[in-house]
């Protein structure tokens, strides 16, 4: 009987030993992996990767499941590497805008990730393209093109902005001539009011693209509406709902009163 109940107890030890190991409760093996988020655009596929801090053995049994604050560098090089890949047209009528995507060097964010993303945004049936006034092309580096969509560090966007006039205080994004200027800070970040961080990245892209097309700032034109993209979003709502698309509905443009000078 003694026998028995020692090889019982061995096998219980064992399996109770194996789970700890599972859930990430032993300091020596590393938690399982999060679920990947089911967003359309991962802020995973952009972030700059995170220093990782040296592991500690710990004696609490509580897994913390927090990511890691990200790191946005303040500046870079301030040179800019453009993408080399092109794509299909988006949108079949209008005037066709040619546009090339780039990133500064020491941003952390690959030119060819932030193309696919400005690709995806602008070509999307609620963006510009709805209206039937406007199509575009991502086009090669070198190749003839209207507009630049630039990624740029917090200091970059400082300086490229405040050569178009544009004040940003390492916060916000510009668009001047024929250069949109996105703030890496804001990209990586986003802001709070806007709890996806793939609808702000496309409210920018689409806000900023907007002025480039001749649109000036607008207001929230009613609590509780959609806000307009031209509207200020980045500062705050007004009163109106998160929306980052010119026409929501892939039909109607959505604006609102001008906004003060």
């Amino acid at each position: 009987m003694t026998g028995r109940w020692l090889i019982v107890v061995t096998a219980v030890c064992v399996l109770l030993g194996s789970s700890l190991v599972w859930y990430g409760l032993s300091s020596s093996s590393p938690p399982p992996p999060l679920a990947a988020p089911s967003d359309r655009a991962s802020p995973a596929a952009f972030a700059v990767s995170p220093a990782t801090p040296p592991p500690t053995a710990s004696p609490s049994p509580t897994v913390s499941l927090s990511p890691a604050p990200v790191a946005v560098p303040a500046r870079g090089t301030g040179r800019f590497q453009l993408s080399a890949t092109g794509g299909d047209r988006a949108g079949t009528a209008g005037r066709l805008v040619r546009y090339v995507v780039a990133a500064e060097e020491g941003s952390g964010v690959d030119p060819e990730v932030f193309a696919a993303a400005v690709h995806e945004t602008l070509g999307d049936a609620r963006s510009w393209i709805a209206s039937g006034r406007w199509s575009f092309q991502r086009v090669p580096s070198g190749s003839p093109s209207e507009l630049t969509v630039h990624l740029a560090t917090p200091s970059t966007t400082d300086t490229m902005c405040a050569r178009r006039g544009v004040r940003t205080r390492g916060e916000v994004s510009c668009r001047g001539g024929r250069d949109v200027i996105i703030n890496l800070k804001r990209w990586l970040l986003g802001v709070a009011w806007y709890p996806r961080l793939a609808d702000y990245r496309d409210m920018v892209v689409n806000h900023e693209v907007g002025h480039f097309l001749g649109n000036g700032h607008v207001v929230c034109p009613r609590k509780g509406a959609p806000a307009p993209v031209m509207a200020r979003q980045t500062f705050g709502l007004e009163g109106c709902v998160a929306n980052p698309w010119p026409y929501p509905d892939g039909r109607t443009f959505v604006s609102g009163p001008p906004a003060p000078r």
